[in-house]
């Protein structure tokens, strides 16, 4: 299985692959070898190599580890557990669900003056926003004018990026995606080919039908301040004039982040930007869409009553399961996604944050000095015991770097 990191932490640029041991087989077939994955090679008179035997990962490492983004890797882990707690991709998981079932409903519910919908949303039928166990944090689209013309992805993402709005646009590495959704068979597709249309220079609209969509994608820092911003760019831009009022969201006062506030503070107060409810720009000064990072707090409130009873009545749709999860409940399909289960999820997060923000204060000192021994064992002395000389150092540098990440763990990121 292989996976990135990049897009989970943004940063580092690294990525895992994930081999179950008794399948390692599959990868010793390959042609090529490089640096670091042979004991011995002869290259004068005659070919031959024999492979490192200890692992498959010593087999399959050809040259220098990118040991820089590993140190980073670790950071980025003990950062994210300690903003979102220690089951962080739930946590996630279920902010998001919200934020695009915020997102599509909000879409969904804009019309013209003439009763036409402005966005044309591509979704499995049996997906529900709002569900995380069946539907990610993503909305595909085209936008239609009054008339029925489409307007091209390319020209909605270009009018997006002079609101600050950022969202991708095109076929999104997804053949079949858009070959489903945009109805295009494999002669059309040929065809299209033929007439110059390519994923790095599109031609957004041939033979009538689009060749590419608008995708909006929310994540850990997207808030439900981006999300009508999005909206009202969507509003102000293609809808007509007689059809504003027939684009109010039922979603426009849920909570913007799913990081407790502070008692003292009211809900919706602009002091709080992390729990602000969100407000409707003006045309005028179209503000850019927030992507602060949230900083835990050691004392962190627990969810009230009364913001309980706040985010039910902000979010009908989300407090209840609708018609397609009670379906999917009866036929022993995953389980609904509840805003009230959300709420309570909260309680074991912020005792968990409490605690380790206590443990984290008071061993950051003996922490410290174990790292120091450490190094100092791992640099001055040799297996023997005995001191260890400048040569041996060096050849061993590549592979204490691995060592250290094991060893220290999240040592490293107390320093």
């Amino acid at each position: 299985m292989a996976l990135s990191f990049y897009k989970i932490f943004g940063f580092p640029n690294i990525g895992a692959l994930i081999v179950r041991k008794d399948s390692q087989h599959v990868l010793e077939s390959r042609r090529y070898f490089g640096g670091g994955t042979v004991e011995m090679v002869i290259a004068v008179n005659d070919t031959w190599h024999a492979k490192k035997e200890t692992s498959i990962h010593d087999r399959l490492e050809d040259g220098t580890l990118p040991f820089h983004s590993i140190f980073a890797l670790d950071h980025a882990m003990n950062v994210h557990e300690r903003l979102y707690g220690p089951n962080p991709m739930k946590f996630i998981s279920h902010h998001t669900a919200q934020l695009g079932k915020q997102t599509y409903d909000g879409l969904s519910a804009m019309t013209h003056s003439n009763g036409r919908p402005i966005c044309c949303i591509y979704k499995d039928v049996t997906a529900a926003y709002g569900d995380p166990s069946v539907q990610g944090a993503t909305v595909a689209f085209n936008v239609t004018l009054a008339d029925g013309t489409l307007v091209g992805f390319a020209d909605v993402e270009e009018a997006a990026d002079a609101r600050n709005i950022y969202v991708r646009s095109g076929s999104l590495c997804n053949p079949g995606g858009v070959a489903t959704y945009l109805s295009w068979s494999p002669a059309e597709m040929k065809a299209a080919h033929a007439a110059g249309h390519r994923c790095t220079n599109p031609t957004q609209l041939m033979f009538g039908k689009p060749t590419g969509v608008v995708r909006v994608s929310l994540g850990a820092m997207s808030t439900a301040s981006d999300v009508q911003i999005l909206l009202r760019f969507i509003r102000d831009t293609y809808t007509d004039k007689h059809g504003l009022a027939s684009a109010a969201t039922p979603q426009s006062q849920s909570l913007s982040h799913p990081i407790p506030h502070d008692p003292s503070t009211p809900l919706g107060s602009t002091s709080n930007p992390l729990y602000a409810l969100p407000q409707i720009p003006t045309n005028n000064n179209p503000p850019r869409a927030s992507t602060s990072l949230p900083r835990a707090s050691a004392n962190l409130p627990r969810a009230s009553p009364s913001e309980l009873n706040l985010w039910e009545k902000a979010n009908p749709a989300l407090s209840a399961p609708d018609q397609h999860q009670q379906q999917q409940q009866q036929q022993g399909g995953p389980p609904p996604f509840v805003a009230a289960d959300y709420i309570h999820m909260r309680k074991p997060w912020e005792e968990a944050m409490r605690k380790h923000a206590t443990q984290y204060a008071a061993n950051t000192l003996s922490m410290e000095i174990k790292v120091r021994e450490l190094e100092d064992a791992s640099l001055y002395t040799n297996a023997s015991g005995g001191a260890a000389t400048p040569s041996v150092k060096a050849r061993r540098f590549g592979r204490s770097v691995v060592n250290m990440l094991r060893t220290k763990s999240s040592i490293v990121d107390a320093r």
